[in-house]
């Protein structure tokens, strides 16, 4: 976002007469504004959820693919991993708990080679699907970015042109 900041304007505070169409277009592009300023606001939120969730599920793969049994039939525990929070979480229950779908044995925190390999497969499916989204969300961000500088830029036209009447009032006046 730019480094031009409007947070303190609201109808009260603008310059000129509360009652000129000046004034109530400002008041509109200050509303304009704000509303913007708090949808880019909520995207940046929405955006690092998004990587520390990515942080996470390559931590949770990387744990996986560290503990895969080189052999078929050997059972082998999941594995923890430090989650972007610096907390250490199982896979197995951090996959179950974000929806991903992992195999199962006696043991609900050990698995096989291909259960292993399965596991994988899923966490990278949804790797991907988080990916596209993420991509998704930074079009929109630069949609709302865009609106945002427009809607900066016509508030500073329409200041500048009732500026531009008032100085050519005021010399006709004299």
């Amino acid at each position: 976002m730019s480094d031009v900041s409007i947070p303190a304007l609201t109808y009260s505070n603008i310059p000129g007469e509360s009652g000129g169409l000046a004034a109530l277009a400002l008041q509109l592009q200050v509303e304009r504004y704000n509303n913007l300023q708090d949808q880019v606001r909520d995207e940046f939120d929405d955006m690092q959820k998004r990587n520390d969730w990515l942080k996470n599920a390559n931590s949770a793969l990387a744990a996986l693919r560290a503990n895969r049994p080189a052999d078929d039939k050997k059972v082998q525990g999941y594995g923890t991993f430090v989650d972007a929070q610096g907390n250490t979480q199982n896979v197995h229950q951090w996959m179950l708990a974000n929806g991903i779908a992992i195999e199962q044995n006696k043991n609900d925190t050990a698995g096989v080679q291909s259960e292993f390999d399965s596991a994988i497969s899923n966490l990278k499916g949804r790797v991907d699907t988080v990916n596209s989204e993420s991509q998704m969300a930074l079009i929109r961000l630069q949609s709302l970015m865009d609106k945002v500088n427009h809607c900066v830029e016509l508030a500073t036209n329409l200041l500048a042109k009732d500026g531009k009447a008032k100085e050519i009032i005021l010399g006709n006046i004299r």
